[in-house]
């Protein structure tokens, strides 16, 4: 689902990321952990298609980034849930409206927006907010709206970058389980994280350590999925830092 080869990516001379590899499959869940500045974001974009492929080789869903045009972007994107630090939502909307934005530039009828929009709203706890203006909610709604926008195409592969990081914490575990439900039914997951309470408690899931934009371990749950490997740069406390 997701094959990324001695990646590297420089914003002029500051090398963001350096020779990072791994692969993962359908269903997989993966935690990119490091302190600020690690290269989480710019690894998250590249997989995107926000970002070019500078050096190495990557493959999301099928398509080989390096060599997809800019006019076949749209092709990748419907493969892909999107959850960033600036959740973008759109304020001047309702909470319903930007989370079937999606749905109804994909052309779905108004049945099936109406169902799926219903059940993430109320997956997220945000069923009362339905008719509320985006403008109107705390910073930790419009989050979880941008969430619920992002999930409701019932997407491949979701993307999430700190996606807890301004919830309170029983919050946190609540959306937690809702990622843990779409990585149950097939969902691949690369999850970005500073939490320790959220590794400790997806036990299933593969850590990608990064540090000054280099992989510093690769660890997978119990010997499965991604296979443990172990850089001589490797540190401790790695999701504590930043």
């Amino acid at each position: 689902m997701i094959h990324v080869k001695s990646l590297s990516h420089s914003f002029g001379s500051h090398w963001a990321l350096k020779d990072v590899s791994f692969s993962l499959r359908q269903g997989e869940f993966l935690f990119l952990v490091g302190p600020s500045g690690a290269g989480k974001t710019t690894l998250m974009r590249i997989l995107h298609g926000a970002l070019p492929v500078q050096r190495g080789r990557v493959n999301v869903a099928g398509m080989d980034l390096g060599t997809l045009r800019a006019s076949r972007l749209h092709r990748l994107r419907r493969q892909i849930g999107v959850v960033f630090q600036d959740f973008k939502v759109l304020p001047g909307r309702t909470v319903f409206d930007n989370v079937a934005l999606p749905l109804r530039v994909q052309g779905q009828k108004a049945q099936v927006v109406q169902h799926r929009v219903r059940a993430v709203l109320r997956s997220l706890e945000l069923d009362t907010k339905a008719r509320c203006l985006c403008q109107e909610l705390s910073g930790g709604e419009q989050q979880r709206v941008a969430i619920a926008r992002s999930v409701v195409v019932k997407p491949k592969i979701i993307l999430a970058d700190e996606p807890t990081g301004n919830l309170d914490p029983d919050l946190g575990r609540r959306l937690m389980n809702v990622f843990h439900q779409f990585n149950r039914h097939g969902t691949t997951i690369v999850f970005a994280t500073h939490n320790r309470d959220i590794l400790a408690n997806t036990p299933m899931a593969n850590i990608l350590y990064l540090r000054d934009g280099a992989p510093v371990a690769l660890e997978s749950p119990s010997g499965q999925g991604l296979r443990r490997e172990l850089w001589a740069r490797r540190t401790t406390g790695s999701c504590e830092e930043g």
